[in-house]
């Protein structure tokens, strides 16, 4: 499995820059929704060619509340 790195910059005037590295298809998009939910809405979005690989896939579990 390919390393996945999450590359948070801050500059002095307050931007943060974040830059996904190693996380292929909709995992990427996942990931920047979350920090968004957490930080604030970006306010640029650069999409990178992985987001578009086709063998990318997800996997996880999910336990249903009662």
């Amino acid at each position: 499995m390919e390393k996945q790195e999450l590359a948070i910059s801050i500059g002095a005037d307050g931007t943060v820059h974040v830059d996904v590295r190693g996380i292929k298809g909709t995992g990427c998009g996942d990931l920047i929704k979350f920090l968004e939910d957490a930080l604030g809405e970006a306010a640029e979005k650069k999409i990178k060619p992985e987001y578009y690989d086709r063998d990318a896939f997800i996997t996880g579990t999910v336990k249903a509340e009662d």
